[in-house]
């Protein structure tokens, strides 16, 4: 564990008022704020003062937290400690951390940890201890229960199905819709429904096709009559696991499709895909959600890749970034609203280099929002949508 102290310049006045708890804003901006990051650095799997391989991630988002502070500190007024804790690899350490160190309750706001089982564990902790817990960088819903301190900054997957539905429903209509699952997939049908729902404020649904698991190609698969003559005929494949299975999709959409256009909606892994011909991409009209979108043209991305370089040696890669954007999140929303910020989100929209934040209240046990219940967390439920083309994935959003 590192502990470090970020104090604001000694040119600004100083602060006097006291952080308060939950449910009360402090009196002025500024404060003295305790917040600790639990990544994954793996110093039990150094040997001879080597680093882990696998410890990246952590160093990445550490030195991206590190330059967010630094540059807060510049124009903030608030003094930040920091604790920074190892959170292993495996379950058993982490709970141990949670159960035997009891420096952890000197801080306010957590940032991390990273895996989705230590996020679990930490949610019931935290809840028990009145912490506020911001994960970085996991997907999966359901981690915490009624928890509204807990912040989600990575869009589930139900987001990225919202997301995708209600951006194609600003230019078709639901019968130009097809969504195409395998069986162990279904489930994900229901995300688009509800989203068609809320759009629509109806019951009308979209078409789906099932396919069996085993299927590897739609050559028996009869997609004439999807095709919509006269319109664009709009498909959704919400699977990531076969790039063969995508590339057979549309090569088979190419071949019965004719003259008409056609628009091909996936899932943010798409982009890593190496083996799908870009002609298909870009004749298809491939779309895909993603969490987030980084221009590296933008001056204030430059300015962070030189300044990560000069501090580490290194180029920053994603988790930086994610280091950067949460640690900046979470001080801005401090210095604005104190401790009670959670309860502020659903109002507040963040700015960062992923893009805009926006958060909502998540309801996945029997609870409604009725303006009384507890939300079980708060999401960031904005996702970009990007389309190839000649510069490969591009938002089309903006």
């Amino acid at each position: 564990m590192d502990t470090i102290r970020w104090t604001p310049d000694n040119t600004r006045p100083p602060i006097t008022n006291d952080p308060s708890r939950m449910g009360s804003k402090p009196e002025i901006q500024g404060g003295n704020y305790h917040i600790a990051y639990l990544l994954p650095f793996l110093t039990k799997q150094a040997v001879a003062g080597s680093v882990p391989g696998k410890s990246t991630l952590a160093l990445q988002f550490y030195t991206g937290a590190k330059i967010a502070l630094q540059q807060f500190s510049e124009e903030g007024n608030m003094e930040i400690q920091v604790d920074v804790w190892d959170t292993q690899a495996n379950d058993a350490d982490f709970e141990a951390l949670l159960k035997n160190n009891s420096r952890l309750l000197n801080s306010y706001v957590f940032i991390g940890p990273i895996r989705s089982s230590h996020l679990e564990m930490i949610s019931e902790w935290a809840k028990t201890n009145r912490k506020i817990v911001v994960s970085p960088d996991s997907p999966s819903s359901g981690l915490a229960k009624q928890n509204p301190d807990f912040i989600q900054l990575n869009p589930s997957l139900e987001s990225h199905c919202a997301g995708i539905l209600k951006y194609i429903k600003k230019n078709s209509r639901a019968d130009a819709v097809t969504i195409i699952c395998k069986e162990k997939e279904a489930g994900r049908i229901a995300y688009f429904q509800k989203a068609n729902g809320d759009v629509e404020g109806g019951t009308s649904q979209l078409r789906r096709l099932i396919m069996p698991d085993a299927a590897t190609n739609f050559e028996r698969v009869d997609l004439k009559q999807y095709i919509r003559p006269g319109r664009t005929s709009v498909f959704i494949l919400p699977t990531w696991t076969s790039q063969d299975y995508v590339m057979a999709l549309l090569r088979r959409l190419k071949a019965v499709k004719g003259s008409n256009k056609v628009e091909v909606y996936g899932m943010p892994q798409w982009q890593n895909f190496d083996v799908i011909d870009a002609e298909y991409l870009r004749e298809m009209n491939v779309h895909i959600s993603a969490a987030s979108y980084l221009d590296y043209t933008n001056e204030e991305i430059k300015s962070f890749q030189q300044k990560f370089y000069e501090m580490s040696g290194t180029i920053p890669n994603e988790d930086a970034f994610n280091g950067y954007d949460a640690t900046m999140f979470t001080l801005k929303m401090l210095g604005k609203y104190g401790l009670s910020f959670p309860e502020n989100l659903d109002i507040e929209t963040f700015k960062s280099f992923h893009g805009i934040f926006t958060f909502s209240k998540i309801f996945n046990t029997q609870s409604v929002d009725d303006s009384f219940n507890k939300p079980d967390y708060l999401e960031n439920t904005r996702v970009h949508i990007l389309k190839y083309g000649q510069y490969g994935y591009q938002p089309v959003d903006r």
